[in-house]
């Protein structure tokens, strides 16, 4: 445990729950709809990221003040303290800070917007390049596009085999997913691809014995693609 770059992803962290708590206020919509920028109940135009109720109706409009700041708070801060100061540390951040935003939004509407997605492949090529520039390794930068290719391509053809089971927003996701994952090594993207989708089926038969589901009922895959990547990389971080 690096206990210095601990305290600094936390507090980056705690700085960047403000923006977490805006986009998932504005990206919280059905597919093909315009962002949110208005109180859904008075039409008042917001900022949610300095307040989680409209000031004049007092309806809460966002989530709670605090809950983005501690969820990427402790995100930020155990990647940090697991990575410790090395180049990647950046990449593995903010692929976590977008990530809190990401599994938030599925959770809620059960989409991944591509406004956050898509633009997470070139941004992260780009700082994983850095990396490996600084790091002198070239071969990590290699295999993490290579792993980013493979697994995206993995779960495309899962979404045409299954496509009631797994959305293209899950596709899309893979990708960069399996660019941190391949950064550090093969072993990790099988294993963070099996624990997520091994979760998923837990929890869908925990909500099934306790009779909140049934066997109609879909579970959003992202959080689960999410968490599993996270717990992989914290478990192995210097591969």
């Amino acid at each position: 445990m690096h206990l210095t770059t601990a305290v600094a992803g936390t507090a980056a962290g705690l700085l960047t729950g403000p923006w977490i708590r805006a986009a998932v206020f504005r990206l919280s919509v059905p597919p093909d709809t315009p962002d949110r920028t208005a109180c859904p109940r008075c039409g008042r135009r917001l900022r949610p990221a300095s307040a989680d109720r409209c000031p004049s109706c007092h309806e809460r409009v966002a989530l709670p003040c605090g809950v983005t700041e501690i969820a990427s708070a402790t995100m930020l801060g155990t990647i940090a303290g697991a990575v410790g100061p090395r180049p990647e540390l950046i990449a593995f951040a903010w692929l976590a800070v977008l990530c809190v935003a990401l599994a938030t939004i599925d959770l809620i509407v059960y989409r991944l917007p591509d406004r956050l997605t898509l633009p997470a492949y070139p941004a992260l090529a780009a700082l994983l390049a850095g990396a490996a520039l600084l790091n002198s390794e070239p071969g990590k930068f290699l295999r993490a596009v290579l792993a980013g290719a493979v697994l995206a391509a993995g779960y495309l053809l899962l979404a045409l085999i299954r496509p009631g089971d797994l959305g293209l927003g899950d596709v899309k996701l893979a990708g960069p997913l399996g660019m941190v994952l391949g950064w550090v090594g093969w072993p990790s993207v099988l294993f963070a691809t099996a624990l997520s989708f091994v979760l998923c089926g837990l929890v869908g038969v925990v909500l099934l014995a306790v009779r909140r589901a049934d066997a109609r009922t879909a579970l959003p895959l992202g959080p689960f693609m999410v968490y599993a990547t996270f717990v992989v990389l914290l478990v192995t971080p210097g591969q």
